[in-house]
């Protein structure tokens, strides 16, 4: 990755403070191997503006959840962790969350028990869970070696990030400039005045503006070619529903197949990606992950990612920062049924 990138380490002092160490050492030990690789760590008694800026800085989210709230910012009325965990997921940064598993037995002074407080931790937890797909950890040290495995694999997703995002621009950019340039050119020689050329183009934009902000959300739907079957049942429900989707069976013979996938996801509101073995070791399926993750990951919006498993698969953490539609069970009803509240509850908290 050509330029650097950066790590917030967010969490209680208090309760985890071996566990934090033990990342925090884990990470010094992995920015050896990537020279462009930041980390910064909120620190006992730093204002919270401090940390903010820290976090704004900052590319990805590493949150540690105990059983202690910690520190309340008096202005917010929450702790210093949320406050950095909530400014980090208002602009849209990647975040991994790890919480300790509530069936391992601690130390009493680690437990909160403040009840307003303890009120508060619950509350956050149960936001986190319904946000993300939560990593729970028993130890420090197995925590310290499954966060900086997760943020090695984040890095080179990264990186692959960076690159898809740099060719979708180009290409995608260099192709549309390309047909533009085609359509106006032929148009010309075929003796169209420029004056009524442009007033055609302009008014045809403006229909079209016009049409796209009454049009319903579409659905890109990216899997790997072994799961269609199960894919097409998805579609059909998601049709049913009113809800527009898109495969790449819907691809004209003739068309450049590249060019179309990358238009299509530019296009599209959401992203349906279906995890599975197939998915996860398919090319093409990552590629077009890669390519709608570059714009959530640079803050630039796009897409309202969202994942669906339908086997268990070696996940990129990257996707751990999203809640997960699970139809490992095989229920096509439910999961079309989430799928469809997913899209309309994203809708509508979209501006109009």
């Amino acid at each position: 990755m050509a330029s650097s990138f950066s790590i917030f380490v967010c969490s209680t002092f208090s309760d985890l403070s071996n566990e934090r160490a033990g990342v925090l050492d884990a990470i010094r030990r992995l920015k050896l191997q990537h020279d462009s690789m930041e980390y910064f760590g909120a620190r006992a008694e730093q204002p919270i503006e401090t940390c903010l800026q820290e976090v704004r800085a900052s590319d990805v989210l590493v949150v540690m959840v105990g059983h202690r709230y910690g520190s309340v910012v008096p202005e917010s009325g929450i702790s210093y962790s949320e406050a950095e965990y909530s400014e980090g997921f208002r602009l849209k940064k990647p975040c991994l969350i790890y919480m300790r598993d509530d069936n391992v037995p601690i130390l009493p002074r680690h437990m909160e028990r403040d009840p307003e407080k303890l009120k508060l931790l619950e509350r956050w937890k149960e936001t986190l869970q319904s946000r993300h797909t939560v990593a729970t950890f028993q130890d420090g040290n197995r925590l310290a070696v499954q966060i900086a495995a997760d943020l090695a694999r984040t890095i080179q997703d990264l990186e692959k990030v960076a690159e898809a995002r740099a060719a979708a621009r180009t290409g995608g950019d260099t192709a549309l400039l390309s047909e533009i340039t085609t359509v106006i050119t032929d148009a010309l020689a075929r003796g169209v005045p420029e004056s009524s050329l442009l007033s055609v183009i302009r008014s045809s934009v403006y229909a079209l503006l016009g049409t796209m902000e009454k049009r319903e959300p579409t659905v890109f739907l990216s899997y790997a070619r072994a799961d269609s079957a199960l894919v097409e049942q998805v579609a059909n429900g998601l049709r049913a529903a009113g809800v527009r989707v898109w495969l790449d069976k819907m691809i004209q013979v003739g068309r450049n197949w590249m060019q179309e996938i990358e238009r299509e996801l530019s296009a599209a509101d959401f992203v349906a990606f279906f995890i599975s073995p197939n998915s996860v070791g398919s090319g093409w399926a990552r590629e077009e992950l890669q390519i709608a993750l570059h714009r959530s990951v640079s803050g630039e919006g796009g897409a309202v990612i969202l994942p669906v498993i339908l086997e268990d698969a070696d996940v990129p953490p990257l996707l751990r920062q999203y809640q997960w539609i699970d139809l490992r069970g095989g229920d096509i009803d439910k999961g079309v049924g989430q799928l469809v509240e997913a899209v309309r509850h994203w809708s509508a908290e979209r501006p109009a």
